[in-house]
């Protein structure tokens, strides 16, 4: 009996152990994920939050100032960030990250108080809690799009024509037991984004929200990745050449144009108003470190 009791005892500590890993992890679940998981194209994610019902009425309640990013003032620098994280939990089909952050995100067009777009941050407060590298979800309400396809079918479609694009799947959103619908599920344009559609992701990496390559704009540009000093060197350059009568030729020394064709038809077949050729709005840079390229790239807007 002692000696039973005994091995009773190290099952129950190794129990014990193995569910701290799990939880040092970030994840309950006997189920692994990989990216591929949470962009299905046959079925809707379940998506699961718990969060503190203060914490999301401040979520709900956050807005931008409508003034302050439409002012000349954004020459000297992005919009700021008006939106801040809060402690939750997020179940995904089943498998669940508790002590994730999640906050609003969006810049005008898509922002609700009752059925805001969000982030999730897996690693707020898990440095190693991921899904393979993946670290940042992002929800989409489409909110200026009733028919929930655009941004789904627009993205595919560009990958399709080989123009690199976010992936996307759907995902219905519960929060505190509350349904707030269908959403869009969009990759985040970062390093896994860059390292699929590139090869790498050691380049320079920039957002661009309702400017363009002008005058006295070069710091309006987002950084997100990368040497800021040399990115902002290049995007000073194209601004310059942009002045040119003749910039056929020196363009092309600075940006991929095949590329950037190619993504100028695809948003002008798709009809995209609030994308970079429609509203100069929702778009990235990449400067990618194996050629002299700026590769224009879709932004993740409630639209598309």
């Amino acid at each position: 009996m002692y000696g039973n009791g005994v091995n009773h005892l190290k099952i129950n500590i190794g129990l014990v152990a193995l569910l701290s890993l799990l939880m040092d992890l970030n994840i309950v679940s006997a189920k692994i994920f990989n990216a591929n998981d949470i962009f299905p194209v046959d079925r809707v994610l379940n998506v699961q939050i718990t969060v503190d019902p203060n914490d999301w009425a401040t979520i709900c309640s956050q807005v931008r100032d409508f003034n302050t990013v439409l002012t000349l003032k954004r020459k000297d620098g992005p919009p700021e960030n008006p939106f801040t994280y809060v402690e939750a939990e997020v179940t995904i089909d089943g498998v669940t990250f508790p002590r994730v952050g999640i906050r609003k995100k969006g810049l005008l067009g898509s922002l609700s108080s009752t059925r805001p777009p969000l982030k999730v941050k897996l690693n707020y407060l898990n440095k190693k809690s991921k899904i393979d590298s993946i670290t940042n979800l992002t929800f989409n309400n489409n909110q200026q799009d009733n028919s929930l396809m655009n941004q789904l079918m627009s993205y595919d479609l560009f990958n399709r024509a080989g123009s690199p694009a976010p992936r996307c799947a759907y995902a219905h959103l519960t929060v505190n037991g509350q349904s707030l619908g269908i959403y869009s599920h969009v990759e985040r344009i970062h390093k896994p984004f860059l390292k699929r559609s590139f090869g790498n992701h050691n380049g320079i990496l920039y957002e661009g929200s309702l400017i363009d390559f002008r005058l006295g704009w070069v710091s309006s540009f987002e950084h997100k990745l990368g040497s800021d000093q040399v990115g902002r060197q290049k995007i000073q350059q194209l601004i310059e050449v942009l002045e040119n009568k003749n910039i056929e030729t020196a363009i092309g020394q600075l940006v991929d144009l095949d590329s950037f064709y190619t993504f100028w038809v695809m948003e002008s077949l798709l009809g995209l108003w609030d994308g970079y050729t429609g509203n100069e709005n929702n778009f990235f840079i990449y400067l990618n470190p194996r050629q002299i390229d700026f590769t224009l790239s879709l932004g993740g807007g409630s639209r598309i």
